[in-house]
């Protein structure tokens, strides 16, 4: 299979696809096999992503409903903004998870780069999403 193949499901994502040279011994069913598994963790990341955005944006307008302005209950606000982070880091992990997948699968130099960036960004991200929700769960129980 030639690397111009537009029916493989990582062309074009990251330079190309190592199929021809895969590691382990993987042959082309396991490999794509793995491959599908990896668009499917993604998939739940973002999924989740997507339902802690909606989850914390009815927390919001339920408090707007019940007539709380964000001004006068910050708890609200900062209610929000803890769910959603939560969920975005769960989301993150879930890729972090299946860049490894991609990593196993390709083991072209420029592939190898471009996931472990994204594994360190993603993990960047995560950690000072995660310190900044300690945070405002630190300053909600001081004021409790």
């Amino acid at each position: 299979m030639s690397t111009s193949d537009p029916s493989h499901v990582m062309d074009g994502m990251t330079g190309g696809t190592s199929l021809e040279h895969l590691p382990f011994g993987l042959d082309e069913p396991v490999a794509r096999t793995l491959e599908g598994l990896a668009i499917c963790i993604d998939l739940i990341g973002v999924a989740l992503i997507l339902f802690g955005f909606f989850v914390a944006l009815f927390r919001l307008l339920a408090g707007l409903r019940h007539g709380v302005g964000l001004s006068k209950n910050l708890g609200n606000l900062n209610a929000a903004r803890t769910i959603l982070g939560t969920y975005i880091l769960t989301g993150l992990e879930f890729m972090i998870a299946s860049d490894i997948v991609h990593t196993v699968i390709t083991r072209e130099l420029t592939d190898l780069i471009f996931v472990g960036l994204l594994v360190l960004i993603r993990t960047a991200i995560s950690f000072f999403l995660g310190r900044e929700i300690h945070e405002i769960e630190d300053e909600h129980a001081a004021k409790t």
